[in-house]
């Protein structure tokens, strides 16, 4: 298996000069040394422990030496990828892994320059967009049958047959804009940073960009009652306090089930959490922490929009929130759905959004509800529900946290078509029927 060393390579003007920190690679008793483009004094770099010394935080030197800091882990796990690649494909040499680097770190090809946008949205925080700058020009990389590209060669013909590609794996509409406005913003950065000359033809001038509107789901208020009358209610209010026997359903109940009714528990609680919470985004109930709540208020900023929001904690949200207080007693967060504080909290919410969908899934089946169930139906039939109790849209779209009232136009979900028919046919009585047969319609 190969091998990676960072050493520092002295200056030759003597000790108090800064140095080269270079990446020794080893493999099958052949070394090949690439010179990174990071100096460091001597007394910086602590050889033995392959680590960079920081200085106290106010010092000229941090911000340089925790951007080198973050390179290295970067470097590390770049070269343990490539490594572990290879290693599957059979027989390689160090100059493999010496192609594979420069390759990636290529800021003429699309897998280098995407690598380096990655990096440094990274470095800024921005985790989401980072993800997607790799996922994109991976997919793209993947069509061009595994060769990366030169960026001078991404054209129209190029991003239209990729667009054809991507329909006939069965990909959605608004899946397809999001690779293309992906790209699009790959391309462009490109071009502004001079790596290669805008065409005269937008690449992407025949692709689709845009955005197709989607069905919004939402429950009655008959569905949401089944739901809601779930036998996890009763696990709720017998949380802080164990029935008498609990000890005894708990020896006589299979282990397997437990954990399933438990894992279905937590979700059905996050969703009506998000419902009763003026529909809630999941997002921003994930990230809710404990400071959030003052004076029985709970106050936050949509991740989304960065509106500030605040929803007076009723008795029902009290209730689950007081429920998940013995998994969180010693977590900054509301909710266990970020854990982990050496952990990155955007890869946790998005792995507990994708469980929470997953299980929710399966709380539908137990209710009988037809209707496929998501984090986001409870913030749909939220607004939804309002509407036909009549709610003003202003008010709905205020409790939506929504910046206009047109935004809320989408989360209201549409007459029913069983509806829509009934009005329908009392349409056309009325060209055959006397005006007394078509006063019901205007209960509709």
């Amino acid at each position: 298996m190969a091998t990676l060393k960072f050493i520092l390579r002295k200056s030759v003007s003597g000790a108090r000069c800064k140095g080269s920190l270079c990446l020794r690679l080893i493999h099958s008793r052949k070394v090949k040394v690439i010179t990174s483009p990071f100096r460091l004094y001597p007394h910086e770099w602590d050889g033995a422990g392959q680590r960079v010394h920081l200085p106290e935080e106010g010092s000229p030197r941090y911000p340089y030496l925790c951007k080198v800091t973050e390179s290295l882990c970067a470097y590390g796990e770049q070269f343990e990828e490539a490594a572990g690649r290879l290693e599957k494909s059979g027989r390689y040499t160090v100059d493999d892994i010496l192609c594979s680097y420069h390759r990636e770190h290529n800021p003429a090809n699309l897998s280098g320059f995407a690598g380096l946008q990655e990096r440094n949205l990274l470095r800024a925080g921005q985790e989401r967009t980072a993800r997607a700058y790799r996922t994109v020009s991976r997919g793209l990389i993947t069509f061009n049958k595994g060769r990366d590209i030169p960026l001078s060669q991404i054209n129209a013909c190029m991003m239209k047959e990729f667009e054809a590609y991507l329909k006939e794996r069965g990909k959605a509409m608004n899946t397809i804009s999001y690779y293309m406005r992906m790209l699009r913003a790959i391309y462009w950065k490109a071009v502004k940073e001079k790596l290669i000359d805008a065409r005269r033809e937008n690449p992407f001038d025949h692709v689709f960009t845009g955005f197709q509107k989607t069905r919004k789901r939402a429950l009655d208020i008959e569905s949401l009652r089944a739901l809601n009358s779930l036998d996890f209610s009763a696990l709720l209010e017998r949380q802080t306090q164990p029935p008498v026997n609990a000890h005894k359903q708990l020896k006589e109940a299979p282990r397997e089930d437990k954990t399933t009714d438990r894992a279905l528990y937590t979700s059905w609680r996050y969703f009506f959490f998000c419902f009763h919470a003026r529909g809630m985004s999941f997002v921003d109930m994930a990230y809710l922490r404990k400071e959030n709540i003052r004076q029985g208020v709970i106050s936050y900023y949509r991740k989304k929009t960065g509106q500030k929001i605040e929803v007076t904690v009723t008795p029902t949200l009290q209730r689950i929130i007081d429920s998940f207080s013995g998994e969180v007693r010693h977590s900054p967060y509301l909710f266990p759905v970020i854990r982990d504080a050496d952990r990155s909290p955007r890869l946790q919410y998005e792995n507990g959004l994708r469980l929470q969908n997953k299980r929710l899934k399966k709380l539908s089946a137990l209710a009988g509800i037809g209707e496929k169930l998501t984090t986001h139906v409870s913030r749909h039939s939220w607004a939804t529900i309002g509407k036909k109790q009549n709610l003003p849209l202003w008010v709905i779209s205020e409790g939506l946290g929504h910046s206009s009232e047109k935004m809320t136009y989408t989360y209201l979900a549409s007459f029913d078509r069983s509806t829509l028919d009934r009005a329908n046919e009392q349409i056309a009585l009325a060209l055959v029927s006397p005006p007394s047969a078509t006063a019901g319609f205007a209960c509709l």
